[in-house]
């Protein structure tokens, strides 16, 4: 079976970036075609690589993973990008910024797995349930043009 998903892997902990690689390699429809450990390798890495999607930390030296997704989505619109982080305080500040996906690090497996293909299908995995976003380990933004009729 062809792989369909094309992952970029973004992490300063090499331990978590082969953990990630290792775990998405048992996907039959995902591909991780590479990794960085920084926003300047993610950026020569998307150029490089077209991933549909990149997964994305956000405590990084250097350029922070919501400022790197800034730029990623700036030059790579059509790319997507999850944040895979420890902090949930960086929600807001990360969909500003273009993500298309949050999820914490202490998510199951086969929570990101299911984040990546419903990131890529460009759906809405979970309805907001009386805004209580701190119960919520995953929040996929609704595309932007759902508010024009």
């Amino acid at each position: 079976m062809a792989k369909d998903i094309k992952i970029l892997l973004v992490d300063d902990h090499e331990l978590v970036r082969r953990g990630l690689r290792r775990m998405l390699e048992l996907e039959e429809d995902i591909e991780v075609v590479g990794d960085a450990a920084d926003a300047e390798e993610a950026y020569s890495q998307v150029e490089m690589l077209t991933p549909d999607i990149v997964v994305m930390d956000i405590k990084m030296p250097g350029v922070n993973g919501v400022e790197a997704t800034r730029v990623v989505k700036e030059r790579n619109p059509a790319c997507k990008v999850i944040m895979l982080t420890l902090y949930e305080e960086y929600l807001a500040e990360s969909m500003e910024a273009g993500a298309d996906g949050y999820l914490l690090k202490d998510a199951k497996c086969t929570e990101l797995t299911q984040a990546i293909r419903q990131v890529y299908q460009s759906r809405q995995p979970l309805e907001e349930s009386g805004g209580l976003i701190e119960e919520v380990d995953l929040i996929i933004p609704p595309p932007a043009d759902t508010t024009q009729v």
